[in-house]
């Protein structure tokens, strides 16, 4: 059998197993290129599982033959296929060769390989085969990597799994004020507000429409149960209040139980992005706003926002600062209106605290001093916690690009 590495001792020691699942430790280990790695025939292979009704579903295997015992990763495919020519790899790596893999991950990798996008085109369907795999690795030695073979379970149960962004309805003028009935689902189906698919649970939905002038009058309605329940509005009585928009089309208010529309009597019309915050029961409504929904975003965090706490606790707080990848190529950006003597802040990956996620002008947790040059700084960007600091700052609006490919940052002012 080929050998293709030696790997040094110091970075061995955390690879290595005491005991391996089929055999002994190595005197003298050298790493080799696997060619055997078998996953076992479930006894159970033939019976009936209910995923809906099953918290997991065991696996085992051999470990691949190393040369030595490798604390190898493994982790779990799945296939609607037994050549597995399009196939779905779970996301939680297992240690041991005995595995109890999650039924409600099995359930979702089926939904997707189906193709099921929403509950609208799901449909049930009988017990299947359903074919499982393991890849094993040792740490990130893509060259350890090795796929077992096929095991079919032959009577499985699938069921809608898909985690996907929650909604609310948009109920006015704009659409007619039909009645938000479940009779009139479909006409719905284009004036829903959803939650952002990078961050579904957050009860925070947002959506972008066409406004005709002289119709911005609505409130909204979590479920489609008739006109007296599930609506949400400016005020509890039904009668409509009239709102204004600041000079740059900008309107943010409170939202209640209730039936009190929002209503802008001299609308010109045009596209209008609303975001409804179910948690600080706050409305935002910004004409020519555009749909950020299925974009993946990052947060500034420092002294504009008040150096809160970058956690999943406050992630409402930080609504309003994130920066969106609106071309899905790595570039973030956002306008932010920043005061005077407040230009200080980094950027967080995810609301994870403060340790992690932290993307800034340095390494170190220190400011770095910078400079505008006709009103445009550029600098390189890394993982870290320093941030930018422009001490001369009088305060004003800055659009800020991040590239997190590149690790770049520019900042303009406005």
């Amino acid at each position: 059998m080929k050998r293709f590495n030696y790997i040094l001792f110091g970075i061995l020691g955390l690879v290595l197993s005491a005991v391996s699942c089929n055999g002994p430790e190595t005197e003298n280990p050298v790493l080799q290129k696997p060619t055997k790695f078998v996953l076992n025939n479930p006894v159970f292979q033939k019976q009936y599982i209910d995923l809906l009704n099953t918290l997991t579903v065991n696996l085992t295997c051999s470990q691949p033959d190393y040369g030595f015992a490798a604390a190898a990763s493994y982790y779990v495919q799945v296939s609607l296929q037994s050549e597995f020519t399009d196939f779905i790899e779970l996301e939680e790596a297992y240690s041991s060769c005995d595995m109890d893999v999650n039924a409600l991950e099995i359930a979702q990798a089926i939904c997707k390989l189906r193709g099921v996008t929403s509950e609208d085109d799901y449909t049930d369907e009988p017990a299947r085969d359903v074919y499982f795999r393991l890849r094993a690795q040792i740490l990130d030695y893509e060259e350890t990597s090795i796929e077992s073979n096929v095991v079919c379970l032959e009577k499985v149960k699938g069921f809608f799994a898909l985690e996907l962004p929650g909604y609310i309805y948009l109920v006015g003028a704009p659409e007619g004020w039909s009645g938000p009935t479940e009779g009139n689902k479909d006409h719905y189906a284009a004036w829903r507000l959803y939650e952002s698919s990078e961050a579904i649970g957050s009860n925070i939905y947002s959506g972008v429409f066409d406004i005709p002038a002289g119709q911005f009058m609505f409130r909204f309605y979590t479920a489609l149960t008739g006109w007296d329940n599930d609506s949400y509005g400016i005020q509890v009585d039904d009668n409509p209040v009239d709102i204004e928009l600041d000079a740059d089309g900008v309107y943010t208010g409170s939202i209640v139980k209730g039936k009190g529309s929002y209503n802008v009597p001299d609308f010109a019309g045009g596209s209008v992005k609303i975001t409804v915050n179910m948690n600080t029961m706050t409305v935002k409504f910004e004409v020519g706003g555009v749909d950020v929904s299925n974009k993946k975003f990052i947060y500034l965090v420092g002294a504009p926002e008040g150096w809160v706490g970058p956690s999943e606790d406050n992630a409402s707080h930080y609504e309003d600062w994130k920066l969106y990848d609106m071309a899905d190529d790595g570039n973030y950006t956002g306008t932010f209106d920043i005061p005077e003597g407040k230009f200080q802040f980094r950027f967080y990956k995810a609301l994870t605290g403060w340790d992690a996620d932290s993307f800034g002008s340095q390494a170190d947790d220190a400011a770095v001093e910078i400079a505008f040059t006709d009103g445009i700084y550029e600098g390189a960007a890394m993982d870290g916690k320093g941030s930018w600091q422009d001490p001369t700052w009088a305060g004003g609006k800055v659009e800020i690009t991040v590239n997190i490919n590149d690790g770049t940052v520019l900042f303009e002012q406005k």
